[in-house]
């Protein structure tokens, strides 16, 4: 272990001491020991979470498959008990068939732009394969489906698709590929971003829909934006503002974006879209506000 490594883990296992009379200690962020001599700060910071990250990705992999498993067991005793009363099991306990074998083809294209590997830490590479994964589920299940497609995928973001991922069997994804080509088509094609004023007031078929692939917690102003400008590429804005009001920051995740886009496609409706997908903790309340 190199004398770095050591200096992180020390410190990472450094606990605060928490009197007895305490019933509601304080959590607070671990501090880091200073750096050696040429790192920076910042630099230093990144390598101790790194570090951090790696010895307990184990653990946190481990607490996420127990919990999985209390659900489903809370689950299923859930489903007897309706069994058992002899009474019609409710929908929020029915599980939706993996493939929805009526969807229809909506007619458009998704291409999921992950050229912004290098803007990203460890957490959020993970943070992103999995909204491609439930991306990929909702394109199964939705009633309508899109030809979606993953570009510049490399680097990290594909080692964990081909390592911790791989059974995934991801190269065999129905309407759904991935290519390390990073070229974005430029014609019939939007790039969809929070940050441009135009909004989009409708799906086209026969149009492609650019989502940035990026975890950033909005570290990086305008990012798509600037990208799409500088490709000629025009820019929309889902309609959010106009039908609901959304409780914290307006960017929506990956998944909920591609599933926003199939879901629009039931009814043509952008505000029953928005209701039926996004969780209830990111609405807010509309009531007495009135559209741009």
């Amino acid at each position: 272990m190199s004398e770095s490594d050591a200096k992180c883990k020390e410190d990472a296992t450094t606990e605060v001491p928490v009197k007895e009379e305490d019933s509601n200690p304080i959590i607070r962020a671990p501090q880091f020991p200073p750096p050696p001599e040429g790192i920076s700060k910042s630099q230093w910071k990144k390598i101790c979470r790194k570090k951090r990250f790696e010895e307990t990705k184990a653990e946190y992999a481990l607490i996420r498959k127990e919990k999985k498993a209390k659900a489903r067991q809370a689950r299923r005793e859930k489903l007897q008990e309706y069994l058992d009363k002899g009474e019609e099991i409710p929908e929020d306990l029915k599980r939706p068939p993996k493939v929805n074998l009526n969807q229809k083809d909506s007619g458009i294209s998704i291409i999921l732009d992950c050229a912004f590997d290098d803007l990203m830490n460890d957490r959020e590479v993970v943070s992103l394969s999995t909204q491609i994964t439930r991306a990929y589920s909702s394109n199964k299940r939705e009633n309508h489906y899109a030809k979606i497609k993953v570009t510049s995928f490399d680097k990290r973001l594909k080692q964990r698709f081909d390592n911790e991922l791989s059974n995934c069997n991801y190269s065999n994804w129905k309407n759904f590929t991935f290519d390390s080509d990073p070229t974005l088509p430029t014609e019939n094609v939007v790039y969809l971003t929070a940050d441009t004023d135009e909004k989009l007031e409708t799906l086209e078929p026969g149009t492609t829909y650019i989502v940035g692939g990026i975890v950033d917690k909005n570290r990086h102003k305008n990012l798509c934006l600037n990208k799409a400008k500088e490709l000629n590429i025009p820019t929309r804005r889902l309609p959010i503002d106009e039908f609901i009001s959304l409780a914290g920051r307006k960017v929506l995740t990956t998944s909920h974006m591609v599933q926003l886009m199939l879901r629009y496609f039931d009814n043509k409706d952008w505000k029953e879209a928005f209701e039926s997908v996004l969780p209830p903790r990111k609405l807010g309340d509309k009531s007495g506000s009135s559209e741009e």
